[in-house]
């Protein structure tokens, strides 16, 4: 790797790469392209991953958490909403200081805790606008075809707009007045 690049990885990070590097070593016709399915197939087989243990307490405690994130409801104004919202607290435990969520309905959040719900998604969509902006300017600056894509525009209003248009639309043509012939 080139001396001016400068990775942030996690450690779990560090060794998914590394099942790739492997693959390319031995694959190196495959193209540039990345193909999870191919490499997690590939080093399965060759024995080089195996899913590590975990404590079924935890398995079960993050199916619940999605469980959470992922149940919708329709509001009373037709909208679908996330129904219910976390906060992430520090709790003192017999190993330690470790983070856990604390879920509440969304009519059943107390202020405080759903304005730090809606913070923390706020900041973490931030964060994502944020890596895509440098994303984009890196390919744009670096790209091997020399090609320029055009400005991405971050004002979501106009999105939010269309999403709010009617899906729905008559089967037939309102009727017009005679005035307008």
């Amino acid at each position: 790797m080139a001396n001016h690049m400068i990775l942030r990885q996690r450690h779990g990070n560090r060794k998914m790469l590394y099942l790739f590097e492997q693959y390319k070593k031995v694959h190196p016709d495959e193209g540039d392209d990345l193909n999870p399915h191919m490499v997690s197939k590939w080093a399965i087989r060759e024995g080089l991953w195996q899913r590590p243990p975990m404590d079924p307490e935890e398995i079960l405690r993050r199916l619940l958490s999605r469980a959470l994130r992922n149940e919708y409801m329709i509001d009373p104004q037709s909208r679908e909403v996330r129904k219910y919202h976390p906060v992430v607290e520090e709790v003192r435990t017999p190993e330690g200081i470790k983070k856990r969520s604390k879920w509440y309905g969304l009519y059943d959040a107390p202020p405080q805790h759903m304005r730090m719900s809606l913070s923390l998604r706020r900041s973490a969509a931030l964060a994502d606008v944020v890596q895509l902006k440098l994303d984009f300017e890196s390919w744009n600056d670096n790209n091997r075809f020399g090609e320029v894509l055009p400005r991405l525009d971050f004002d979501f209003n106009k999105d939010i707009e269309e999403m709010n248009l009617p899906t729905d639309y008559p089967d037939e043509d309102p009727e017009e007045d005679e005035e307008d012939y």
